[in-house]
């Protein structure tokens, strides 16, 4: 029944009179909707799916492979394959086990303690490294061993709200801090030249402040209402992981070569702006270390990275090009500018406007930097027309842009989820959270409007 829907639903975009999209545009994106219908039904498993997504927009929309398959050889790709194989050595070392201890000790073994310090860990470390999808996928193990110790099952409630904490800390501070992504440093060189000096990387967390805070508080009581109610912690997962923490002795030698090779990746990974060298080599140079340490072996290297999540990945993240060829981003952001411009009378509905545009496009241009890109080139004239200043419809796009409703949109996402090779987690489960967090960052720019007025942010001098 999916199959034949998937086929069906891709016929009619296809075929439907799209106005300002070519015929190769609507074959794009008809194969789009065709695929989602399949990832969303379980037709076929996601990388098959996915392959068969990319020959068919080759042969059948006549897009070149060099577009389609771009993706594997551009740097966020091979960031992800280094990311995985890092979790993996940390895994095998067993220097993530004593850090999951050592969380344990730490803090309460309780669903809402552990949600806080995994929050913390996400945020605390988000400004020093630009890749969310590398500290995703680093810290999305640590969930699932912290979990193990307080006696949680994979796909329960407890390990679901763990999992959802990395995520969430690792996001919440990328609009909050200039350094905490990659696409931070693309809105700054997106802004006319006196917004740029306007916004040091001070001025630009105090103007997030509320936004930070309200999402912040709002994420943590949806996580502790939606999955700590019958997420008890198990009496002897508790006893477990207390009595092994204290019974793990010095660290051993596996253990000290990793912390020396995570330690030095992150360091290269933060200071990516000053020696220029991108995250992806940083990240391929820790995988060999790893290799060359004995941190992980020819066999583990085959078995114990997900290639097939790898191979989805990768073509997910080339649909961003193929968007970009056949003219489907620009296209998309040209149904909706009218219907913005209508909103700009109003900063609190114009704010909003913004946000939703951004949450509801994300379900066609996959990347997250792309969209910003395409959507502040048309978005910036508009709004200095109309008086209003670049950096707050920048940063509305920026704390919206990254969902997670179904699998293909969100490659931070993915990082995390498939780290832990898929099973930590349902997706469903996610996704219903992604609802949750989606309110949280729409009540978050609300509440940061009239603070954004106050403080002369909005309108152009």
């Amino acid at each position: 029944m999916g199959a034949a829907a998937g086929v069906v639903a891709g016929i009619v975009v296809a075929l439907a009179p799209l106005a300002g999209l070519d015929e190769q545009g609507r074959v794009a994106l008809g194969i789009l909707v065709w695929a989602v219908v399949w990832w969303v039904c379980s037709v076929l498993p996601e990388y098959v799916t996915a392959l068969l997504m990319a020959v068919a927009l080759v042969v059948v929309g006549g897009i070149e492979s060099e577009v389609v398959f771009s993706a594997f050889a551009g740097s966020a790709w091979w960031t992800l394959l280094a990311a995985f194989a890092l979790g993996v050595a940390l895994r095998e070392s067993g220097l993530l086990a004593r850090i999951a201890h050592c969380v344990v000790r730490l803090f309460p073994p309780r669903l809402g303690a552990q949600v806080m310090a995994l929050m913390a860990a996400g945020t605390l470390i988000g400004p020093f490294v630009p890749s969310m999808s590398a500290k995703a996928a680093m810290l999305a193990p640590l969930a699932g061993q912290i979990g193990d110790r307080l006696g949680y099952r994979s796909q329960s409630k407890g390990m679901t709200g763990l999992f959802l904490a990395v995520l969430v800390g690792v996001r919440n501070v990328g609009p909050a801090v200039i350094s905490a992504s990659v696409i931070g440093f693309a809105l700054v060189g997106l802004y006319p030249a006196d917004i740029q000096q306007r916004f040091t990387m001070l001025d630009w967390f105090c103007a997030a402040l509320p936004w930070f805070v309200t999402v912040s508080v709002l994420s943590y009581g949806s996580l502790v209402v939606l999955y700590g109610r019958g997420a008890k912690t198990a009496a002897c997962g508790e006893v477990t992981a207390r009595a092994s923490a204290r019974s793990r002795g010095p660290l051993s030698r596996d253990e000290k070569r990793m912390a020396v090779i995570v330690c030095a990746t992150f360091a290269l990974w933060a200071a990516e702006p000053v020696h220029g060298v991108s995250a992806a080599l940083v990240g391929v140079v820790g995988l060999c270390a790893c290799a060359a340490c004995g941190l992980i072996g020819r066999e583990q290297f085959r078995s114990a990275i997900t290639w097939d999540t790898l191979v989805f990945t990768g073509v997910v993240l080339g649909l961003s090009e193929v968007f970009r060829a056949v003219g489907i981003d620009t296209w998309l952001v040209g149904v909706v500018g009218p219907a913005l411009q209508g909103l700009a009378g109003s900063p609190l509905l114009f704010v909003l406007g913004v946000a939703v545009v951004t949450t509801l496009s994300r379900f066609v241009i996959v990347s997250e930097l792309a969209y910003i890109n395409v959507f502040m080139a048309f978005a910036v004239p508009m709004v200095l027309g109309l008086g209003i200043n670049p950096w707050v419809v920048g940063f509305a796009a920026y704390a919206t842009v990254n969902p997670w409703f179904t699998l293909y949109q969100n490659p931070v996402y993915l990082a995390a989820r498939f780290s832990v090779d898929a099973t930590l987690t349902r997706h469903a489960d996610c996704a219903l959270f992604c609802g949750a967090y989606t309110l949280a960052c729409l009540v978050g720019l609300a509440v940061s409007v009239p603070y954004w007025e106050a403080l002369g942010l909005y309108w152009l001098a």
